[in-house]
């Protein structure tokens, strides 16, 4: 074991690219951030993208400047030359486009010019389709046409379509830039695109990454040729390679070797940030076999849960067919493993909603208030709230706040149990906030068993509202497992950048034990009888959110 090694990963996200470094037992010694708005003014982004209505991308150039500023920053804090080995992660479903002087270029640095003078027109497109996009729906509908129905895209590629996702962003540029498209030497995705300049070579793919394009075949675990044939016939020339995120791609390029005094060392495959995210808090797992989920609470919510077994399998596919909602990843490290990300849009504001605005009369709005009137045990199955201030993703295009009480007289809706429920207008003042963290953490629980059979065994909770003691409580019930939150700088831990370095650590010493556990605490004991009048309760709630996304319409607070 090499005592003074470091290893770094990167993670470029939407509006930042953040780095951090670790030493071979998983301690931080560096974290540093680029903020892209604030440190590149010329690029004129918001948030570090354009957005032009429901077209959303981000220049290409200046993530490359960001490349060769944070290796800057590596020298500066005089660490650079302790490097053994580089991973990474960035955004999802972003889309880069090679021109062949491109590709060129890349073999070819020289250290006496930038890296963007270097790579000025290296790109066919110069504002890269990223994840928010939204124009492609177009797109989208012929996709599905071509694969056969929505059903089966989701079995070849792990979801229906999606305007954010890469296929439809290249049959966009196809469709619209005919000039441009004949300029196109190869595609890659935005963690690739790291990768290739790191190691001054095109990177292949990783295939969790390819996952969230539409056009990955995630259970034969290479590109889909009906898909890819159907886009274009050059496509899967474009595409390149697919690879694990554990592989190397290549070793750092003498270009960043000889201007920051690095050794070339191991350049691991880079993927996208929440796979990354989900395989680094696997690594603080003391028991390597445990299915845990994680729970990520913010503006939305969003829950990477492990499956042992691909869901959309051919046999399964009439069974899953109503359920493809979500979205599958293959495992970014093990090849027969995958991940459920399920999205949900209405999380914090929702939230805060019910805070500001449910609490009564007499209340400032705090979430002190609005924790003591969510502890009260469970509000299910005597009632049932669904909070959705905008469009959901999940369920997809549920709308409104729509709230329900158990009665014993006739109801407006009789439940397949018997049970009848009647639809109010207001619950009691202090209903509200427990009814809508348990509905959210019901739904995480209802879209996670439509995708496996197998229970889990713990959740680890992070984001913004993971520091609500009441709100990690209910994750604990309704779920029915302990629960975890990331213990240092506060839960502000840039998961997807320390993930990669785990993997570019692991690569070296495969074997070595992570000290770095310390990160995780556990915050929340599940109490059975809560889960188990929970277990009751799902079927009921199953009922009426079904209810909710295809009959009812808005109701106000």
């Amino acid at each position: 074991m090499d005592s003074d090694g470091l290893f770094l990963g990167l993670d470029l996200s939407t509006q930042q690219l953040k780095s951090i470094v670790i030493d071979s037992l998983g301690h931080i010694l560096l974290e540093t951030s680029i903020v892209f708005d604030s440190q590149f003014p010329k690029y004129q982004t918001t948030n570090g993208r354009h957005v032009n209505g429901s077209t959303v991308a981000a220049p290409v150039m200046m993530w490359v400047e960001a490349i060769d500023l944070v290796m800057s920053r590596l020298h500066d804090a005089g660490l650079a030359s302790r490097i053994r080995a580089i991973s990474g992660a960035a955004q999802q479903h972003g889309s880069v486009y090679w021109s062949q002087q491109g590709i060129e270029a890349i073999g070819k640095l020289d250290i006496q010019q930038s890296l963007h003078e270097q790579l000025a027109g290296a790109f066919a497109v110069l504002d890269s389709p990223v994840w928010e996009d939204s124009s492609t729906t177009e797109q989208c509908q012929k996709l599905e046409t071509w694969a056969g129905g929505s059903a089966e895209l989701a079995r070849i590629s792990g979801s229906a379509a999606f305007e954010r996702f890469t296929a439809a962003q290249i049959m966009k540029i196809k469709d619209q830039s005919s000039d441009i498209w004949n300029h196109i030497a190869r595609i890659s995705l935005v963690s690739s695109l790291v990768a290739s300049i790191l190691s001054g070579t095109l990177a292949p793919i990783d295939a969790s990454d390819a996952s969230g394009t539409n056009l990955h075949d995630i259970e034969a675990g290479q590109w889909s040729k009906t898909l890819c044939n159907a886009v274009d016939l050059g496509l899967l020339e474009m595409l390149g390679k697919v690879t694990m995120a554990d592989q190397v791609v290549g070793t750092l390029a003498p270009y960043f070797a000889a201007k920051y005094g690095m050794s070339q060392c191991p350049v691991v495959s880079f993927t996208g940030d929440n796979p990354s995210a989900y395989a680094g808090f696997e690594s603080m797992l003391t028991d390597a076999d445990q299915l845990a989920s994680v729970v990520s609470l913010g503006t939305s919510d969003t829950m990477l849960s492990p499956l042992t077994i691909y869901p959309y399998s051919s046999d399964d596919l009439a069974k899953d067919s109503e359920h493809i909602d979500g979205h599958v990843l293959q495992h970014p490290t093990v090849s027969n493993r995958y991940i459920a990300m399920l999205c949900y849009k209405n999380g914090s504001l929702a939230r805060e909603w019910v805070r500001d605005n449910c609490l009564g009369a007499n209340t400032s709005g705090s979430w002190t208030e609005f924790n003591q009137a969510a502890t009260t045990g469970p509000l299910a199955p005597a009632a049932y709230g669904f909070y959705y201030l905008s469009r959901e993703i999940l369920p997809k295009g549920a709308i409104g706040i729509h709230r329900f009480e158990q009665t014993a007289s006739t109801g407006d809706i009789v439940c397949p149990s018997g049970t009848q429920y009647k639809r109010v207008q207001e619950f009691s003042a202090t209903s509200d906030p427990r009814a809508i963290l348990e509905s959210q953490v019901m739904s995480m629980r209802l879209d996670y068993l439509r995708k496996s059979t197998k229970p889990l065994t713990a959740a680890i909770v992070t984001g913004g509202a993971s520091v609500n003691p009441v709100l990690r409580q209910v994750v604990a019930d309704v779920l029915g497992v302990p629960v975890f939150a990331v213990g240092l700088h506060d839960g502000t831990l840039a998961m997807p950048a320390y993930g990669a370095a785990v993997r570019a650590l692991r690569y070296l010493e495969p074997g070595g034990v992570l000290e770095g556990n310390f990160v995780l605490e556990q915050v929340g004991w599940p109490d059975f009888d809560m889960f188990g009048v929970y277990s009751e309760a799902m079927a009921d709630f199953e009922f009426l959110r079904e209810q909710v996304t295809h009959q009812f319409v808005v109701v106000g607070c």
